[in-house]
C-alpha cells in the first residue's frame, strides 16, 4: 500500500511513525509547506519506503500530482483545508481520512464536517472512501458510541465527556493543535434535542463529572464538537440527546471570546513588541503552551466517557458508559507523544488500514461511527488503543 502523510506537524508526525512502522504500508510519501520538518521524518521509516515532499495543500496541481498512484491519504493539515484535500483525493482517486472537521465561528460559513458528509453521494458514486473526523474525539468517541448504543432499539441520550490531568502549567488548557482549539472556541456549542441542533452560550451546562482513576471529578462544560453533530443521523436508530463537555479553563473561552469580540483575533491586527510587529493573534496563541514541548515530562492522564442510556428490546431501559484512559507518559514511552496525539494517530491510522483492505462497508464518505466495530476495534487495539464497557443502573 502506498500512503500519503499530508501535514509533518505534530500530529502529523506521529501518524507517520504509526503507519511507517505498519509491515502492511509499503510506501510512504510525507508532505509539509515546510519541507524540513518532512526531511527530518524521512529516516523514521521501518517498514515502509519513504519520500519526503515540500509542497503546500493550496497549490491545487501540485497536489493532485503528488495523490496519482496513492492507495490513501490522511491529511493533517488544519481541517480549513479538508475540503480542497478531498477534492483532489477524489480528482486523483485515492481513499482519504482526516481527524477533525472545520468549526464555522461565522453565521452561514460552510465548510464543516456536515459538508464533507454532503460528498458521500458523490464518492459513492465514484467507488471511492473516506473516513471524516477519525481521532482521539471525535473518532474513537464515536466509536464508543456506536459500541454501547449497538445494545440498544432506541436511545435516549448521548452524553460525550472529556479529561485531562497535567502539571507544569497545561491544567486546564488543550493538548492538541492551538490553532484547531481557538477556532472550536470561537464556534458556539450545539446540542442534540431530539429533533434538531441547538446553539447554546459559550461555557455553558457546566457540571462536575467522576471520571474513572486516575482522573476522577472534574467541572466540565459544554463545547462545539463533531459527534453532536454526527451521531444523531449515522447510528440508523433515534437519539433523544447529544452533548459534549469537556474541562478546558472555562475563563480561556470566555478570554477567547472576549479578545474576538474587541477584534484583537483579526489575523490583520498587529502590534508592536519592541522592534517588532506581529498579529495579536499569533502571540496570544505562543502564550498558550504547545504540548509537543513538553512530551517527555508531561504527567498526567487522558480520560474520554462516553454514556449512552435508552430503551433495549423488549422495553427495558439501560445504561451502558464506555471508558478511555491513557497516561501522557505511556504515550511518549510509545510514541513520543501526548496520549490525545497517539490516540489520534491510532485512530487515524485505524482508518487508512480499513480502507486499504475494503472493509469499511460501502464505498462514499463515512463518520467513524458507520465502521463496523468487530473491525475497527481490533485494529485499534493492535495500536495499543482500549476501551472498558460497564452497565449502569436504569
Amino acid at each position: 500500500m502506498k500512503a500519503v502523510v499530508l501535514g509533518t506537524g505534530g500530529l502529523g508526525r506521529i501518524i507517520t511513525l504509526e503507519l511507517a512502522a505498519d509491515p502492511r504500508v509499503d510506501e510512504m510519501v510525507i508532505v509539509d509547506k515546510r519541507g524540513d520538518r518532512s526531511r527530518a521524518l524521512k529516516s523514521l521509516g521501518k517498514a515502509a519506503d519513504l519520500t519526503a515532499i515540500e509542497s503546500d495543500v493550496t497549490d491545487a496541481d501540485g497536489l493532485r500530482r503528488i495523490l496519482a498512484g496513492a492507495d490513501v491519504a490522511v491529511n493533517a493539515t488544519l481541517p480549513e483545508h479538508n475540503l480542497r484535500v478531498m477534492e483532489a483525493c477524489f480528482d486523483a482517486g485515492c481513499g482519504y481520512v482526516d481527524s477533525a472537521g472545520y468549526s464555522p465561528t461565522e453565521a452561514g460559513e460552510r465548510g464543516g464536517v456536515l459538508d464533507q458528509l454532503a460528498l458521500d453521494p458523490k464518492w459513492r458514486d465514484r467507488g471511492l472512501m473516506a473516513v471524516v473526523s477519525m481521532g482521539s474525539d471525535p473518532g474513537i468517541s464515536n466509536v464508543m458510541a456506536r459500541v454501547a448504543a449497538d445494545r440498544f432499539e432506541a436511545i435516549d441520550r448521548i452524553l460525550i465527556r472529556k479529561a485531562a490531568t497535567s502539571e507544569k502549567g497545561m491544567d486546564g488548557f488543550p493538548l492538541y493543535s492551538r490553532e484547531i482549539f481557538l477556532r472550536d472556541s470561537l464556534s458556539l456549542p450545539v446540542v442534540w434535542n431530539g429533533k434538531e441542533l441547538v446553539e447554546q452560550e459559550p461555557v455553558s451546562g457546566e457540571e462536575d463529572y467522576t471520571f474513572p482513576p486516575p482522573i476522577g471529578t472534574r467541572r466540565v462544560h459544554l463545547f462545539r464538537h463533531e459527534e453532536v453533530l454526527t451521531l444523531p443521523s449515522h447510528l440508523g436508530k433515534p437519539v433523544g440527546w447529544a452533548d459534549y463537555k469537556h474541562d478546558i479553563n472555562p475563563e480561556l473561552v470566555r478570554a477567547i471570546h472576549a479578545f474576538n469580540a474587541l477584534g484583537l483575533l483579526n489575523p490583520a491586527h498587529v502590534v508592536r513588541v519592541g522592534a517588532a510587529q506581529l498579529p495579536f493573534r499569533d502571540a496570544f496563541l505562543a502564550a498558550i503552551p504547545e504540548p509537543s514541548t513538553l512530551i517527555g515530562p508531561l504527567p498526567g492522564a487522558l480520560g474520554i466517557v462516553v454514556e449512552v442510556r435508552g430503551t433495549k428490546v423488549g422495553g427495558e431501559k439501560a445504561g451502558v458508559r464506555a471508558s478511555l484512559t491513557m497516561e501522557h507518559r505511556e504515550a511518549n514511552r510509545r510514541r513520543g507523544t501526548t496520549a490525545e496525539r497517539f490516540l489520534t494517530a491510532a485512530a487515524a491510522a485505524a482508518a487508512v488500514m480499513l480502507i486499504h483492505r475494503k472493509q469499511v462497508p460501502r464505498a462514499g464518505v463515512l463518520a467513524p461511527e458507520e465502521l463496523p466495530p468487530t473491525l475497527v476495534i481490533p485494529e485499534l487495539e493492535a495500536r495499543g488503543v482500549s476501551f472498558h464497557l460497564e452497565d449502569l443502573a436504569a
